[in-house]
């Protein structure tokens, strides 16, 4: 049987030290390592890792895409600098790629870690990893095959999904997790993600998912009615469960910023 050969795809500003611990984690399993670098930083290149340096334009997909364009390898496993995957789920990785024919991508588990006495909508408790407990799964595509048909797109919050969906290509749910720290520093990055938050819904107001990463970022930077509006006019829209739990979240926080609201 062929082996299917795995491509680690990662985009870093200067990040470097991450990336190489994720580079050294996947030693065993990826075959081809591309790290896109966005920042001004040099680095110095050596072993098997392919870098290319993309000019940041506020844009996550554009160098995602450039990246995926240097891969060689049957399927791409793609993490950010600020995830890190254990042997575990390594080694459903492997198996992902060798089980079925029909399926072209894979929706894993993104474990986002938060402070135990964080409050937000979708926390739950998880097994306990380096320390934390506290967490949030966002599903999302991250094992794909390598195939032209599937790329990303949005300038934030990249995704598969419309590309896999035009092409007719089968995606399915997986028991792979990605362990995500970024959550963690979230009130440092909220600014600039609302800000790219604004532009992605001016853009694609049509896209069912614009409204509910302007509600996400807009509540991170204290916009708690600005927030909520965002998932209204998003559930008004849709009509959609994805929108009402996120409002009902949201509904006390209203009431102790704005007594107007009941």
């Amino acid at each position: 049987m062929k082996k299917n050969k795995i491509a680690l795809l990662v985009m870093c500003r200067d990040e470097f030290k991450l990336v190489g611990d994720i580079i050294k984690s996947v030693e065993g399993i990826c075959d081809e390592k591309i790290v896109v670098i966005t920042g001004d930083k040099k680095v110095k290149e050596s072993g098997d890792c392919k870098i290319l340096y993309f000019p940041w334009g506020d844009d996550y997909s554009a160098p995602l895409n450039a990246g995926l364009r240097l891969c060689k390898s049957d399927w791409v496993l793609r993490l950010d600098s600020d995830e890190e995957i254990d042997e575990i789920n390594l080694k459903r990785v492997q198996k992902a790629v060798t089980l079925r024919e029909d399926v072209t991508a894979y929706e894993v588990s993104q474990r986002g870690y938060l402070p135990q006495k964080r409050v937000e909508f979708g926390v739950k408790l998880v097994p306990e990893y380096k320390g934390y407990t506290n967490a949030v799964d966002d599903t999302c595509i991250r094992l794909f095959r390598n195939d032209p048909r599937v790329y990303y797109q949005y300038n934030t919050h990249e995704t598969l999904y419309n590309s896999l969906r035009r092409a007719n290509l089968k995606y399915v749910k997986s028991n792979i997790v990605i362990h995500h720290w970024g959550k963690l520093n979230m009130k440092e990055k909220a600014p600039y993600y609302y800000q790219l938050a604004k532009d992605r819904l001016r853009r694609y107001p049509e896209d069912m998912q614009s409204y509910y990463y302007l509600g996400i970022s807009a509540e991170f930077t204290g916009k708690v009615e600005e927030s909520y509006q965002a998932f209204l006019a998003g559930y008004k829209k849709y009509r959609s469960e994805y929108y009402r739990v996120p409002m009902e979240h949201l509904k006390q926080k209203r009431r102790v910023t704005n007594g107007r609201f009941n």
